[in-house]
Protein backbone atom coordinates (compact mmCIF):
# COMPACT_ATOMS: atom_id res chain seq x y z
CA UNK A 1 0.00 0.00 0.00
CA UNK A 2 2.83 2.34 0.71
CA UNK A 3 4.55 1.14 -2.14
CA UNK A 4 1.67 2.44 -4.20
CA UNK A 5 1.00 5.25 -2.43
CA UNK A 6 4.74 6.56 -3.15
CA UNK A 7 4.57 5.51 -6.63
CA UNK A 8 1.49 7.76 -7.12
CA UNK A 9 2.88 10.52 -5.71
CA UNK A 10 6.37 10.50 -7.82
CA UNK A 11 4.25 9.92 -11.08
CA UNK A 12 1.95 13.06 -10.18
CA UNK A 13 5.49 15.11 -9.23
CA UNK A 14 6.66 14.08 -12.69
CA UNK A 15 3.43 15.15 -14.53
CA UNK A 16 3.20 18.57 -13.06
CA UNK A 17 6.80 18.87 -13.47
CA UNK A 18 6.22 18.75 -17.29
CA UNK A 19 3.63 21.63 -17.38
CA UNK A 20 5.52 23.98 -14.45
CA UNK A 21 5.05 27.47 -14.71
CA UNK A 22 7.59 30.03 -15.68
CA UNK A 23 8.85 32.10 -13.18
CA UNK A 24 7.70 35.36 -12.14
CA UNK A 25 9.41 37.76 -15.03
CA UNK A 26 11.80 40.04 -12.96
CA UNK A 27 11.27 43.01 -11.97
CA UNK A 28 12.51 45.49 -14.36
CA UNK A 29 13.09 43.08 -16.83
CA UNK A 30 11.09 45.93 -19.43
CA UNK A 31 12.86 48.84 -17.88
CA UNK A 32 16.31 47.17 -19.00
CA UNK A 33 15.21 46.71 -22.39
CA UNK A 34 14.01 49.96 -22.84
CA UNK A 35 17.14 51.52 -21.60
CA UNK A 36 18.94 49.10 -23.42
CA UNK A 37 17.63 50.05 -26.94
CA UNK A 38 17.91 53.37 -25.81
CA UNK A 39 21.38 52.93 -25.18
CA UNK A 40 22.03 51.83 -28.96
CA UNK A 41 20.08 54.38 -30.28
CA UNK A 42 22.11 56.80 -28.71
CA UNK A 43 25.45 55.50 -29.88
CA UNK A 44 26.67 55.33 -26.37
CA UNK A 45 29.11 51.91 -26.53
CA UNK A 46 30.53 52.68 -22.96
CA UNK A 47 27.58 52.66 -21.29
CA UNK A 48 25.81 50.06 -23.59
CA UNK A 49 29.17 47.86 -21.55
CA UNK A 50 27.83 48.50 -18.50
CA UNK A 51 24.31 46.62 -19.52
CA UNK A 52 26.07 43.43 -20.46
CA UNK A 53 27.41 40.07 -19.07
CA UNK A 54 30.33 39.39 -20.24
CA UNK A 55 31.70 37.53 -21.93
CA UNK A 56 28.21 37.91 -23.85
CA UNK A 57 27.62 34.44 -25.11
CA UNK A 58 26.98 34.25 -28.39
CA UNK A 59 25.49 31.04 -31.18
CA UNK A 60 25.67 32.69 -34.61
CA UNK A 61 26.62 31.33 -37.94
CA UNK A 62 30.82 32.42 -38.16
CA UNK A 63 30.99 33.71 -34.18
CA UNK A 64 32.85 32.62 -31.63
CA UNK A 65 30.55 30.98 -28.62
CA UNK A 66 31.81 34.65 -26.63
CA UNK A 67 32.37 37.98 -27.10
CA UNK A 68 34.85 39.73 -23.98
CA UNK A 69 34.38 43.11 -22.88
CA UNK A 70 37.66 44.18 -24.26
CA UNK A 71 36.93 42.92 -27.77
CA UNK A 72 33.71 45.14 -27.78
CA UNK A 73 35.74 48.14 -26.74
CA UNK A 74 37.76 47.72 -28.98
CA UNK A 75 35.65 47.50 -31.81
CA UNK A 76 32.15 48.03 -30.92
CA UNK A 77 30.61 46.91 -34.36
CA UNK A 78 31.60 43.24 -33.05
CA UNK A 79 28.11 43.49 -30.64
CA UNK A 80 26.36 46.78 -32.26
CA UNK A 81 26.44 44.54 -35.90
CA UNK A 82 23.24 42.89 -34.37
CA UNK A 83 21.75 45.42 -33.02
CA UNK A 84 20.24 46.97 -36.57
CA UNK A 85 17.66 49.74 -36.35
CA UNK A 86 15.27 47.47 -37.63
CA UNK A 87 15.26 45.10 -34.75
CA UNK A 88 15.07 47.83 -32.12
CA UNK A 89 11.48 48.31 -31.79
CA UNK A 90 11.23 44.37 -30.90
CA UNK A 91 14.04 44.78 -28.46
CA UNK A 92 12.39 47.12 -26.16
CA UNK A 93 8.34 45.71 -27.43
CA UNK A 94 8.02 42.40 -28.10
CA UNK A 95 6.73 39.79 -25.47
CA UNK A 96 10.12 38.14 -23.29
CA UNK A 97 9.67 34.22 -23.15
CA UNK A 98 11.39 32.23 -20.56
CA UNK A 99 13.78 29.91 -21.89
CA UNK A 100 12.98 26.97 -19.74
CA UNK A 101 14.23 24.11 -21.46
CA UNK A 102 17.90 23.03 -19.92
CA UNK A 103 18.69 21.26 -23.35
CA UNK A 104 18.67 24.91 -25.24
CA UNK A 105 20.08 27.77 -25.38
CA UNK A 106 20.25 30.73 -23.15
CA UNK A 107 18.45 28.24 -20.55
CA UNK A 108 17.01 30.62 -17.53
CA UNK A 109 16.89 33.53 -19.37
CA UNK A 110 14.63 36.12 -21.27
CA UNK A 111 14.17 35.19 -24.71
CA UNK A 112 13.42 38.52 -26.98
CA UNK A 113 12.66 36.74 -30.62
CA UNK A 114 13.00 39.43 -33.21
CA UNK A 115 12.50 37.06 -36.86
CA UNK A 116 15.01 34.84 -35.49
CA UNK A 117 17.47 37.13 -33.90
CA UNK A 118 17.10 36.08 -30.27
CA UNK A 119 18.41 38.74 -27.68
CA UNK A 120 18.23 37.40 -24.00
CA UNK A 121 18.17 39.28 -20.97
CA UNK A 122 18.51 37.80 -17.18
CA UNK A 123 19.18 38.65 -13.41
CA UNK A 124 22.91 39.13 -12.92
CA UNK A 125 24.09 40.45 -9.82
CA UNK A 126 20.53 41.53 -9.16
CA UNK A 127 20.52 43.75 -11.87
CA UNK A 128 18.86 42.88 -15.00
CA UNK A 129 21.32 42.35 -17.85
CA UNK A 130 21.86 41.32 -21.79
CA UNK A 131 23.27 37.95 -21.40
CA UNK A 132 23.37 36.37 -24.92
CA UNK A 133 22.31 36.65 -28.19
CA UNK A 134 21.25 34.12 -31.02
CA UNK A 135 20.31 33.62 -34.43
CA UNK A 136 18.36 30.67 -35.40
CA UNK A 137 18.13 31.69 -38.68
CA UNK A 138 21.64 30.01 -39.50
Amino acid sequence: MVKRIVLAALAALVATAAFAADPPKPAGLDAARKTFVATVKAKDWVKLADQVNWPLKVDNYGSPPTLAKAAYLKDHKKLSIWLDDSLLGCIGGNAAAYQGDKTQFGFGNWIVDCNGNEFLFGVVGGKVLFTAYQNINE
